[in-house]
C-alpha cells in the first residue's frame, strides 16, 4: 500500500467515525486525553513569549497551527487569549469544525480547514508553532506527518504535542486500534530523528493502560 492510499484510507475514517462521535466528543474525551488540560497552561506560557517576541521586533503576526483542533478545545482557549497571533485549526471532519466553529465564530485571529494535513496545505517555513492534541495518534504514516510538519515550519519553529506513547495492554492497543487510534512506541525516535531538540516527559495513563507524552519539538 503506498503513502496516498493510507493517506485516504485515514481521512476516510475520520470523516466517518466522527460524524456521529462528534455529538458525545466534549462530553466524554476527558476520561481519557489525559494531558490536555496540561497542555493548554503550557502553552499559555509559550506562546506569550512567542507573541511578545513578534510583537516587539516588527508587525508579524505569529503563525499558529492546529493538526486535528476536533471541537475547538484548544483555538477556543488561547486564540482569545493570543489575538496578535493567526491560529489556524485543520481538521478532517466537517461534524467536529462544526462543532468548533460555534466556539471560536467571534474570534477573527482563527481559521478552520476541512482538511487532512500534508506538506502541501502551507507554505513552506511558514508556521512557528504546531499543536498537536491526541491527533498524532490518528494516523498511521506517522514519519510522513511528522516530516509534513517540519516542511511547514519556519527555523526554530516549535511542535507542542500530547499523546499516547505507549501500552502494555494488548485488548487495549486492539480496542484503540478500532477506533482508529494508533499508539505509536516509536513516536519519540521519529520526532528526535527530525527534530533538532526534543523535551518531553512521560506520564501514567488512566488505570495505567498507557503512557501519554508531553513533548516539545524544536526545529
Amino acid at each position: 500500500m503506498n503513502e496516498t492510499q493510507e493517506i485516504s484510507k485515514t481521512e476516510r475514517h475520520l470523516k466517518r467515525y466522527y460524524r456521529w462521535n462528534s455529538y458525545l466528543y466534549d462530553a466524554t474525551r476527558w476520561a481519557i486525553l489525559w494531558g490536555r488540560k496540561w497542555l493548554e497552561d503550557y502553552l499559555r506560557i509559550e506562546l506569550e513569549v512567542l507573541e511578545k517576541k513578534n510583537s516587539s521586533t516588527s508587525c508579524y503576526r505569529s503563525c499558529i497551527v492546529e493538526i486535528g483542533c476536533g471541537t475547538g478545545y484548544h483555538l477556543s482557549a488561547l486564540a482569545p487569549v493570543f489575538k496578535h497571533s493567526e491560529f489556524y485549526g485543520f481538521d478532517a471532519s466537517a461534524h467536529m469544525l462544526n462543532k468548533a466553529s460555534k466556539k471560536i465564530q467571534k474570534l477573527k485571529n482563527v481559521q478552520l480547514r476541512e482538511e487532512y494535513f500534508s506538506s502541501n496545505s502551507l507554505q513552506h517555513s511558514f508556521v512557528d508553532c504546531f499543536i498537536c492534541s491526541y491527533s498524532m495518534s490518528m494516523n498511521e504514516n506517522i514519519p510522513s506527518l511528522i516530516e509534513s510538519i517540519h516542511e511547514n515550519m519556519k527555523d526554530s519553529g516549535v511542535l507542542y504535542m500530547v499523546d499516547f506513547l505507549s501500552t502494555s495492554s494488548n485488548w487495549f492497543y486492539r480496542w484503540m486500534m478500532l477506533h482508529g487510534v494508533y499508539i505509536h512506541s516509536e513516536i519519540i525516535t521519529e520526532l528526535q530523528n527530525t527534530f533538532k531538540l526534543v523535551e518531553y516527559e512521560s506520564k501514567r495513563g488512566l488505570f495505567g493502560l498507557y503512557r501519554y507524552g508531553v513533548v516539545k519539538a524544536i526545529k
